[in-house]
């Protein structure tokens, strides 16, 4: 088999439309690995090329078939201590709860072949591969692969695996989990107050969600000791940061779903979007209003979206992406583990 390289420049990401559409939807791809995905990175998200790095799409051939697309953000020199030379996934530092390259099977040889291009072309041979899920071939092959292993740090992330029947999910909810939802609505109950579910709310407040997330945000960090502000505020000077964006302002193939009181104003919200074969939900964000956080909304919410997609059928899992919050587990959801790999390439 004969190997070969092309590398796309991130702007030119159109180009390769419909090589990128023909190899997303293998087994271990996600929304975060689609077309559309990088299209709306693309004009939020991916910066100008600069001397110390640069953003391009690695498209490898196999016998003249392209196979295996890498989304890569290359720093070609170290800059202000902390941006290490090496190679990186594009998507790092974003709402793309999981990174991959972009491929329907996965082929060590083109990999290897990447790589060892990377190195010859770039002068590279650190890589910092995040966000790669466990069960994926990618991450397999690498932890089973002749690279040196410097560090593989896992994250937690949860999902729930859809049963058939209500009858099949009430039965993987614990005794405290059903008494947890059986409080908050009898506290609805006891004040008075309703209310209404909204699976996708096309006429949602956006801006209010993000309000509503960026409250309960304020409140964790107020929790946090001044040394470790301290400490956070330090490196984060020195570390690059990409454009900050919304998903759910800027990525048109997401929904929201919304817990309003009788008034029409949020309580909570999840904001959503589906893999492309349509059997996979990947929450993206969520916000709880604080001044209605004693009724959990939000874990009624989602708990009615559970019992919805049980009822509409084509759902076969809810991922509530990374991060191991209470209100996932009490809803039935399951860890796994995403690792952020740290690679010195030894050829």
């Amino acid at each position: 088999m004969n190997y070969s390289v092309d590398y796309i420049p991130s702007k030119r990401l159109y180009d390769i439309k419909d090589i990128w559409k023909t190899l997303e939807n293998g087994r271990d791809m996600t929304l975060f690995q689609s077309y559309d995905w990088y299209n709306m990175l693309l004009d939020c998200y991916i910066p100008e090329d600069t001397n110390n790095y640069i953003s391009v799409f690695a498209v490898v051939s196999c016998d003249n078939h392209p196979c295996m697309i890498a989304p890569l953000w290359i720093v070609k020199h170290s800059f202000r201590f902390l941006n290490k030379k090496g190679i990186y996934l594009l998507g790092r530092d974003s709402y793309s709860d999981y990174l991959n390259c972009i491929y329907r099977q996965f082929d060590g040889n083109a990999f290897d072949y990447l790589i060892a291009d990377i190195i010859k072309k770039y002068n590279v041979r650190n890589c910092l591969f995040e966000h790669i899920r466990e069960s994926t071939d990618f991450y397999q092959y690498i932890i089973h692969s002749n690279h040196i292993n410097i560090e593989d740090l896992s994250e937690p992330c949860v999902s729930l695996d859809v049963p058939s029947s209500l009858e099949g999910y009430q039965s993987l909810l614990s005794k405290n989990a059903r008494q947890n939802l059986r409080t908050a609505n009898n506290r609805l109950l006891k004040d008075g107050r309703n209310l209404v579910f909204n699976f996708d709310d096309m006429e949602v407040d956006k801006n209010r969600c993000l309000e509503i997330r960026e409250s309960k945000l304020s409140e964790k960090y107020a929790k946090v000791s001044s040394l470790r502000k301290y400490k956070y505020r330090f490196v984060n000077k020195l570390l690059y940061h990409f454009p900050r964006f919304a998903p759910i302002l800027t990525y048109s193939n997401s929904k929201v779903m919304t817990a309003k009181d009788e008034e029409g104003n949020v309580r909570a919200f999840f904001h959503y979007a589906y893999d492309s074969d349509g059997h996979c939900v990947r929450v993206m964000s969520a916000g709880t209003d604080l001044n209605y956080a004693r009724y959990s909304p939000g874990m009624l919410l989602m708990y009615g979206f559970i019992k919805w997609t049980i009822e509409e059928g084509s759902v076969h899992v809810v991922d509530f992406t990374r991060g191991d919050e209470k209100y996932k587990f009490v809803l039935g959801g399951n860890s796994n583990n995403n690792h952020n790999l740290l690679l010195s390439i030894n050829k």
